[in-house]
């Protein structure tokens, strides 16, 4: 069974500082979780998993720029293929 998406104490804390001071230009795979309120699991189902996802892999883990992020989910949501330009 999938976990759920949770907000913890220190995950508001979090959030409350990026409402603070902004978004970081480029997300963790724990902070795009929290940046989408979307537990990974779902996340990497439906968007990580496309090979068109802005997903830069490192050895444990990756990134995900924050503007193509944003870009990509537009793109998705009118049914087209994010082609990675910003």
């Amino acid at each position: 069974m999938a976990i759920a998406f949770q907000l913890t104490p220190e995950r508001i804390e979090e959030l409350r500082l990026y409402h603070e001071i902004g978004w970081p230009p480029s997300l963790t795979m724990n902070q795009l979780e929290l940046y989408e309120r979307t537990s990974i699991t779902t996340l990497r189902k439906y968007l990580l998993g496309r090979d068109d996802a802005p997903f830069i892999p490192f050895e444990r883990g990756g990134i995900i720029p924050l503007l193509s992020w944003e870009k990509f989910k537009a793109a998705v949501s009118v049914g087209k293929k994010y082609d990675g330009e910003i």
